[in-house]
């Protein structure tokens, strides 16, 4: 069942009030918050020195993607002219959960585990989506709508073509990688800074020191969550875990530090289960080893 369900009456919200400024300030609030969100979640991971289960996570981040613009349309409601219909559709994927989704141009969204998109019911003039997690875009060309995606770190304009954004709160960096076309991308603290991406090449956002790179990189890998491959290229242990908890919807507990310098390449592409994947990568790894009590997965 979609955590939407759990908000009964949300795809009932008449937006026919709602003026077409009132529609970017209700986005920009929701994005406010998003952000606060992150940050609160990313301290209380340091504080309690694990990471909390992405289904408290994603429920109160729902809560408030929901609770922002429904008290926006209340209040705009009581005060705006009727002007043309507008409203918001969101999906969300939880843990181990990809999903398809048709936008109103016919433009294609492939949604990876535990990431949120919203976007109108409806283009009027300028496209634009935001999306916190990951996703591969195929974009519908347009000489006249431009079609716009923005994260909380960063923002891209494309023209019809295919690119990953891969924006997860909790990684150090936020991504997003060309795979054909044209895509414009900047970070949101500096938008007249703006990077041209050339097909096979990736944007780069360091969140500690905000230090942007552009790479020349790999779309097999880059790509290869699209067709249930599981890649890691030059990534770290605790990178690694979070992968897990998302890809396979389970909770992984890194027991220990020593393997926090270890960094890993490895492709499974035939569908491995996580106990392959985890027998893989402990053979590599001197002394790793894990084990299972319950439902988390302990790696010591």
């Amino acid at each position: 069942m979609s955590l939407l369900n759990h908000f009964p009456g949300w795809e009932q919200i008449d937006g026919s009030w709602m003026p077409a400024e009132k529609t970017e300030t209700a986005f920009r609030d929701v994005m406010s918050r998003c952000r606060a969100l992150e940050a609160y979640l990313e301290q209380e991971r340091h504080r309690r020195m694990r990471r909390l289960h992405w289904g408290a996570i994603s429920a109160v981040a729902v809560i408030l993607l929901i609770a922002v613009p429904v008290i926006s349309f209340h209040f705009v409601r009581r005060s705006a002219v009727k002007s043309r219909p507008v409203a918001f559709v969101q999906r969300v994927t939880s843990a181990g959960e990809r999903a398809e989704v048709i936008l109103p141009d016919q433009s294609k969204v492939l949604l990876n585990a535990e990431s949120v998109l919203i976007y109108p019911e409806r283009f009027d003039g300028v496209r634009k989506v935001y999306l916190s997690g990951e996703a591969i875009f195929d974009v519908t060309a347009s000489d006249t709508e431009p079609f716009l995606v923005e994260t909380s770190e960063i923002s891209l304009r494309v023209h019809g073509t295919k690119f990953d954004v891969n924006a997860y709160p909790h990684d150090p960096s936020v991504r997003a990688t060309l795979s054909r076309g044209r895509v414009s991308v900047w970070s949101n603290e500096a938008p007249s800074k703006i990077v041209e991406l050339l097909p096979e090449q990736q944007f780069i956002l360091d969140r500690s020191s905000g230090a942007i790179k552009t790479e020349k990189v790999s779309l097999l890998e880059s790509f290869s969550w699209e067709t249930g491959e599981l890649c890691f290229h030059s990534s770290s242990i605790r990178q690694i875990v979070r992968t897990l908890e998302r890809q396979y919807g389970i909770d992984v507990r890194l027991m220990t530090t020593r393997y926090d310098n270890a960094v890993l390449t490895a492709r499974f592409i035939h569908g491995e289960t996580v106990d392959e994947v985890m027998t893989s990568l402990c053979a590599v790894v001197p002394g790793m080893h894990y084990g299972w009590d319950g439902t988390s997965l302990y790696i010591k």
